[in-house]
Formats: C-alpha cells, structure tokens, sequence
C-alpha cells in the first residue's frame, strides 16, 4: 500500500508539471500516459534486472527537462488543440524509446560505467540546477492558470496566498520528517498527513469540493471516464514530428541524465541493501522497461531508491517489490478521472517543491563542505544559467569549466614519475666491478627523467623549464639527458613541438638528448620535427641506458689510467689458484645453450670470463622475454645461492661463451686449504651485493618509495 501511494503520487506529480499551462486542459490524458507507463515500467523491471527488489519509476530529472521542452513547444505558438498535445506526449514517448534503446545498447556492451566519468561538481551542480527548477515548476502546479502577478508582493494576497503557501509549508514539512525521522516509512506517511492536511484545510475554510475546484484547489474538472479515453495509435499522426526532432539536444540530455541516474542510483541501492548489483544488467533492465513504457506513452524513468528501500524493509521482496507500486498506478488509472479530479493539487505540488528543496539542500547546503571553492562555485553557476538561459546551456557551460580547471591543475602535476642519474639507474646488464666502479664514479653526468600521465601543451610547458634546469645543472656537469616515454599514457601533437625545444636547449649547452618509449606516430613525428640535430631514439629505456652506459664505459676506461690499470676481481686470482678438483669447473657454451633452468635448485654460482649470456623469465601470459644480459667478469646466482630458494630464471648463451662453475658445497675445504683465496672470493661477492643493495635503495628513494 505504501509503495503503492508513493508511486502514484510521484507519477501524477510528473504529469501536473509538464502538463500545465497551455497544456492544463489535457492534464487528465497526461496522467493516464504518466501512470500506464508508470505501470509498464514497473512491471518490466520486475523481470528484467539483476536485483529483481529493484523498484522503476518515472523519475524527477526527465521530467523537469521534458517541462521545459513543452514550455519551448508551446512559447512558439504554432500548435494547439489536440495537435499540441499529440506532440508532446509523442516527445515524451519518444524519449522513453529513445532512452531505453541507448540503455540496451550500453547493457550489451557492458559500458555502463562510462556513465561515472561525468565530473563531479558538473553533476552536483545539474542536480542542484533540477532542484530549482522542480521548485519553480511546483509552485507554477499550485497555481495553475493564475496569471503572473505584477510584483512579488502580489502573491501575498490571501487568494494567491491560498493555493502556493499551503504547498511550500507542507513540502518543507515533508522535508523535515523524512530528515529527522531517518526511516523509510516516513515518506508515505508525510504524503498521506499532506493529502489529510490539505482535506482538513477545507473543511476549516468551508469550501465544499465543488468549490475548492472552481478555485483551482483540486486536480479536476476533468471529462467524465477513463483516463485514457481519446488517447491511441492516432496520435502519432496528430504530432508535429518536426517539431520532435527540434529537441534533440533535450532527448539527448535525457539519455545522458537516465543512464547517469541508472548508474549511480543502482550502485547506491548496493550500499543500502548490501547486495551485488550487475550494473550493466541494470542499465539493459531499465532499458528494456523505457522501451516498452515508451510505447504506452510514458516518461522516461529509472531506479527509484527510496521506494526499492521502503519495500525491501516491508517485506516485498523479489518480483513482488515492482509489481506492487505497479499495481498503485494501475489502481489510479482504473478508477478513472473522477476520483483523481478529487485529488489536491497543493499535495502534488507540495511532492514537486519537496524533491527539489531536497536537492538544493543535498547538493548546495551540503556539498559546501566538501568541495573546494573553485569546484564549488560550478555548483553554484549552473542553476544560475539553468534559469538565465536555460537548462543545456547550463550543463555545456558548467562541462567547459570543469574541463577548463581539469586543464589547469592537471599541467600543474608532475608528470616526472623519477628522476636519477646513471649513477643509481642502471641497465638490466649484470657487469664486472670494474665497469660498476666507472659508472658510480661518472654516471652522474648522465641525468635520467621517467614520465609518466598525459602530456598535453600545459604539462609539456612545465616539463621544459625543469628540463632547463636540469640541463643547466653545474654540480655534476650534465652531459646527458635521457626522458623516458615508457609509462606516459599519451602525447597529444602539440607535445612534439615542445621536446623539439628541449632539444634546442640541450644543444646549446652541448648535452646528448636520448628519448625512448616513444609512441609509434609520436616517435615519427619526433624524427620529421628533430631532422638536423643529434638526439638518439630508442625503443626501452633499457637499450637506451645499455648504449650509454657502454659508451660512459668506453670513454673513460681510455682515459683514467688508474682504472684502466686496476686489477682483475678477486674471483680471477681465485680461479688461477684452485689446488682443490670439484670446487672450479670451466663451462663451454655455444649460443642458445642453457646453463640454468627456471625453478633449478643447486649449490653453484657461476662466473662468466668470455661471451654474453641472457636471463629469460616468463610472463603472466607464459610469453618468454629477456629481462637482463650478462657481460664477462660478471657473477651469476650468488642470489639465489644465499637465499636459499630455487633458480628465478633460465640463464641461456647469447653468443658462444666460457663459464666458471664454482661448487659452493666444497667450498668449506677451500677454507681450509687456501684460506685467502676464500675470504677472497666471499668479500668479492658480499662487495658485488652490497653494492647492488646501495643502488637498489637510492632508487627506490628517486622513485618517491
């Protein structure tokens, strides 16, 4: 019964405000469309969605945004009589098929979630924009055809006063009740005290029915009969089509503002109930029901959150939820036009000023707190212009700004994910302690910058004057500088333009500009922007430090004689000195040789003194790839050895290649027989380890970990 009530009311309240004015004389066959569809709509989500509790209805948001369509159709004044009514039940109906096949569409594909990109403050400040206008439409409901008074000091006088200010204070009340009573029964109560109040109202002022209605006090007089008498297939004839199509831009809002409220209503239905939505089989659900309550004329709906709560809490569960507020409609639209031309008009308008002060008060009152000034003053903009220059022009204006102040703080991102130097950032290519050494001593000059995020002209301009720092850095003299494309998710063109300045830049102070993990088009646009100047492109980071390093290797191992004349690691004069067979084994190669498998577990740890070995580990799809290289004088396994756990990957020759196998489970006779030889070789290994730790832990610091 409560359901029931809540329905109904809800739905007559929909038709009183698209259906007034020039169009008030066809309130009663507007109310048969609103509720047959009512009735559809309900029954339909009854059997067609995840949650089968789930309760559909006509909703506020279409039918402020259809209200305003009507009021456009009928300002124009080209249509009347039956053809103006014809053209906006058809828009209505047209909505509702319109909106359930984009829902079916969205359902099928499983894009529902597209819905929740929508920016936040864009969507506060829509919901606050409807509040308003649900407010103005109500108070226009309670005063029906009265003439617009001159001054607002008019609609004090007592026969004015009479038919809205009954409506205002019986909306705030209601407002009241449900905030305080923090129940789900308040609501149909609230209606039901309303409809009571407004009777006892009469009956203090002595007005009979029959004059209460004479002043615009009740829904009526409408013809005698059904509600649905003159209403059928003929009025898809009677209506200006024409007319239909020259409110796409408010169908498309429609669709954009049902599919949105479908989303969100579901997954709050999810909290509240606590329960597992399929939210796309939601969306198709409520797109199924559009279209078929479409086809009986209704306006557009979607979940209805308070009434599937109020169920559920009363025992309907299941198919029973829908089909109970269903039938309220239905009980309604039998009983014909007589008994609802009894109805107040104060009790719906009092439901129509009721949501929308909900809504001010949910999204202006209450969102102050949590959204910061800038975000804020969209909230406030958009009623602002909703009632200045209308509702699209409203939303379009408060998306550009969300989207103008997205700009804005996204440029003032750091967009750099890491920032190291060649000192700390390494190649995946395992080397002697002697090439480490000329790394950590010189690598500094080589300046790396991972990015990361979008880059777009703003966040491009900010990336260009920390690179001129950088470039411009004394202590040590950048030489190098490296960006790394490799976790950016795009690069818009205008991009392209600004890394040719910064190749500029690194030429005038004579600094090598590297790039790698360009995009495919981005790095073709590079090569065509950067024809002329010395700027290396590669693939991965990877093969761009590997190249660098060998080159920093190369340059400075001619160059520093103490370097060049440091002597071999420990593990040499360890291998040229081994009295004990068994411990020291010499391993020949050829290329594509396994010398350890994935998952092996042994006492060996191995040193590579010619050749070049690969590691390769597989990935979560099973595909094998190389993760590091090995280069002579190099050890291998000492990780895994220590540990104790079993081999991590599979070691293969790249090209033909000798291996030293040291046998770790004699190495305690080694110990004993040679002494320094051991003590040799562990400090080599612990130093190698070490050393790896050090620079594992810095960048793991550059890296903000």
């Amino acid at each position: 019964m409560f359901t029931a009530l809540v329905s109904a009311v809800f739905a007559i309240s929909f038709a009183a405000i698209i259906y007034q004015g020039a169009l008030a004389p066809y309130l009663d066959r507007g109310i048969g469309l609103v509720l047959l569809g009512a009735v559809v709509i309900a029954f339909t989500g009854a059997f067609t969605l995840s949650y089968r509790g789930t309760i559909l209805a006509p909703q506020d948001v279409p039918a402020i945004l259809l209200a305003g369509a009507a009021a456009t159709i009928v300002a124009k004044g080209e249509l009347d009589g039956e053809a103006l009514f014809a053209t906006v039940a058809c828009l209505a109906a047209f909505s509702s098929v319109m909106t359930g096949l984009v829902g079916v569409l969205i359902g099928h594909l499983r894009l529902a979630y597209v819905a929740r990109f929508v920016p936040y403050p864009v969507l506060a400040g829509f919901l606050a924009a409807t509040g308003l206008l649900l407010v103005i439409g109500g108070l226009n409901v309670a005063l029906g055809d009265t003439p617009k008074a001159a001054t607002w000091t008019s609609y004090l006088a007592p026969d004015l006063a009479l038919k809205w200010m009954p409506a205002v204070v019986a909306a705030l009340a209601i407002l009241l009740l449900t905030r305080m009573a923090q129940s789900t029964m308040a609501l149909p109560i609230a209606l039901t005290l309303t409809a009571v109040g407004f009777y006892a109202m009469l009956w203090i002022l002595g007005l009979s029915l029959d004059e209460a209605r004479s002043i615009g006090l009740l829904l009526g007089p409408f013809a005698d009969g059904n509600l649905l008498d003159g209403l059928g297939p003929q009025l898809l004839v009677q209506a200006d089509w024409g007319m239909i199509l020259a409110q796409a831009p408010v169908i498309v809002t429609i669709i954009a503002t049902c599919m949105l409220g479908a989303t969100l209503n579901a997954s709050g239905m999810e909290l509240a109930l606590k329960r597992d939505f399929d939210i796309s089989t939601e969306v198709k659900g409520a797109g199924i029901a559009n279209i078929l309550s479409g086809f009986a004329g209704a306006i557009p709906g979607y979940h209805i959150v308070a009434e599937t709560i109020l169920a559920n809490r009363l025992g309907l569960v299941g198919r029973l939820a829908g089909i109970s507020s269903g039938l309220g409609c239905l009980a309604l639209l039998l009983l014909g036009a007589n008994t609802v031309s009894g109805l107040p008009v104060g009790l719906f308008a009092a439901v129509l000023i009721f949501l929308g002060i909900d809504l001010l008060y949910s999204w202006v009152w209450e969102e102050r707190r949590r959204l910061g000034r800038l975000d804020y003053s969209i909230v406030l903009l958009i009623p602002v212009i909703a009632i200045a220059f209308g509702f699209l022009t409203a939303i379009a204006v408060g998306l550009l700004v969300a989207c103008g102040l997205f700009i804005v703080s996204y440029a003032k991102l750091d967009l750099i994910r890491s920032e190291s130097d060649l000192r700390v950032r390494r190649s995946p290519v395992e080397r002697p302690d002697t090439e480490l050494r000329l790394l950590a001593d010189f690598g500094g000059a080589v300046k790396i910058a991972e990015l990361s995020g979008f880059l777009f002209f703003g966040s491009a301009n900010a990336l260009r004057e920390k690179m001129r720092t950088v470039i411009a850095s004394k202590d040590p003299q950048t030489e190098c500088l490296v960006l790394d494309f490799g976790h950016a998710s795009g690069v818009d063109i205008s991009t392209i333009r600004v890394l040719s300045r910064i190749a500029s830049d690194c030429a005038d102070h004579e600094v090598k500009l590297v790039l790698s993990g360009l995009p495919p088009q981005t790095l073709s646009g590079m090569q065509s922007v950067l024809i002329g100047q010395e700027v290396d492109f590669f693939d991965t980071l990877s093969e761009a430090l590997e190249h660098i390093e060998d080159i920093v290797i190369t340059h400075h191992q001619k160059t520093e004689t103490t370097s060049a004349a440091e002597p071999s690691p420990q593990i040499d004069a360890f291998g040229a000195e081994m009295p004990i067979d068994g411990v020291l084994d010499r391993i020949d190669l050829a290329t594509g040789d396994v010398l350890v498998k994935l998952g092996a577990t042994s006492d060996e740890i191995y040193y590579l003194q010619s050749g070049e070995l690969k590691i390769l580990v597989p990935d979560s799809d099973g595909e094998v790839g190389v993760v590091a290289k090995v280069r002579p004088r190099a050890v291998i396994g000492e990780m895994a050895y220590y540990s104790g756990k079993a081999r991590s990957a599979d070691i293969v020759a790249s090209v033909p290649s000798v291996v030293l196998r040291i046998n770790m489970a004699r190495i305690d006779k080694l110990e004993q027989t040679n002494p320094a030889a051991a003590l040799a070789f562990h400090k080599a290994i612990a130093g190698g380890l070490a050393r790896r730790l050090s620079r594992t832990t810095q960048l793991l610091r550059d890296l903000g970990a």
